[in-house]
């Protein structure tokens, strides 16, 4: 007879192995898909680069030397196989090779994304509790109309408003980029430049870093920071009126104890799925606060990639995305059922 010590291991291999094979299919699967959509535009990318001075011999030379030349089938199994080898081509755009390109602009974007996450964790499950808590008060109202002008509100709009009232107006916070221009960035240790300054107690770099970072956030965290506290406001809500809280009340325990010991605790499961899909969600929103704040990601890389026609980057980029984001919904399912004993992998 298996024993459940020896048998829930197995069930997760399983499950593993399942997911692993699945999610290379989807990486397959975006890689074909943007190569198709990248090679149906039609536009020329070395012509962008080259300029419209440049002779027909030139162009024909570099659309050689990057392969562009070869029927697209063949284009597409040597982007695979090169793919497999770890090197993702080399950018028209910026003359580098987009692994380089993207240790550059990729550490820019988590950045901003884990501010913004940061944010919508600390302020949004808090608001959700405190709105169940008083529901139908001021708080709660409050939450409700975060939530509905978050998810309403067009991401460029926010950013350039506040930068119209923080920098214009107030002259309070920084209009754009990563850092002070005469400061420079930090000695390079991870990409980010808060860590980075800190690490390297730079604190005149870490309060620049730091300012550079707030509209940027504030703009990126609003619309995922009300779905969290809403989401959360819900599932204390449906607790509230669970059987094993009035079991809990029936057997003494006081109002605090059950509403912060059982209440919340288990308020907070589903939340662990929805922030997974919040931090997809920003990596997506990402692209337009980048290009408003002028911040040097990959949504910057990408719309920079993206006029260009620069095609290896625009592949290179989805597929990180598309690595990332597959990656995050398998930790999060691992986790859910960490915090879960009732979740089964099957």
């Amino acid at each position: 007879m298996i024993t459940p010590r020896l048998f829930l291991p197995e069930l997760m291999r399983a499950f593993l192995l399942r997911r692993l094979f699945t999610i290379i299919l989807v990486w397959l699967g975006v890689t074909l898909l943007t190569f198709i959509i990248a090679n149906v535009i039609p536009s020329d990318p070395v012509a962008l680069r080259l300029g419209p001075k440049a002779s027909p011999e030139s162009i024909a030379y570099w659309r050689h030397e990057y392969g562009l030349d070869q029927p697209l089938p063949n284009q597409f199994v040597n982007y695979i196989g090169n793919l497999l080898k770890g090197d993702l081509g080399v950018s028209i755009f910026s003359g580098r090779e987009i692994g380089k390109d993207l240790g550059i602009y990729l550490p820019a974007s988590m950045e901003l994304a884990l501010a913004a996450i940061f944010v919508t964790i600390v302020a949004g499950i808090p608001l959700g509790v405190f709105a169940a808590q008083k529901r139908g008060g001021l708080l709660d109202r409050f939450v409700m109309g975060l939530s509905s002008f978050g998810l309403a509100v067009p991401l460029f709009w926010l950013g350039l408003v506040l930068q119209l009232i923080f920098y214009r107006d107030l002259n309070l916070l920084p209009l754009d980029s990563r850092i002070t221009l005469y400061l420079g960035a930090p000695e390079h240790i991870t990409g980010f430049y808060v860590l980075d300054s800190l690490l390297s107690l730079d604190f005149e770099r870490l309060g620049s870093a730091l300012l550079h970072l707030i509209l940027p956030t504030i703009t990126l965290s609003l619309f995922t920071l009300g779905g969290v506290a809403r989401m959360v406001r819900a599932s204390t809500l449906e607790n509230l009126s669970a059987d094993y809280v009035r079991m809990a009340r029936a057997k003494g325990a006081s109002e605090r104890r059950v509403f912060w010991r059982h209440v919340v605790r288990n308020s907070l499961l589903p939340t662990v799925t929805v922030l997974g899909n919040t931090f997809n969600a920003l990596l997506a929103g990402v692209f337009v606060v980048e290009v408003v704040f002028n911040w040097p990601g990959i949504g910057w890389y990408a719309t920079k990639s993206i006029l260009a026609a620069d095609y290896a980057a625009i592949m290179g980029i989805t597929l990180i995305i598309a690595m990332i984001s597959t990656t995050l919904n398998l930790l999060v399912d691992l986790l859910y059922g960490a915090l879960d004993p009732r979740i089964q992998y099957s």
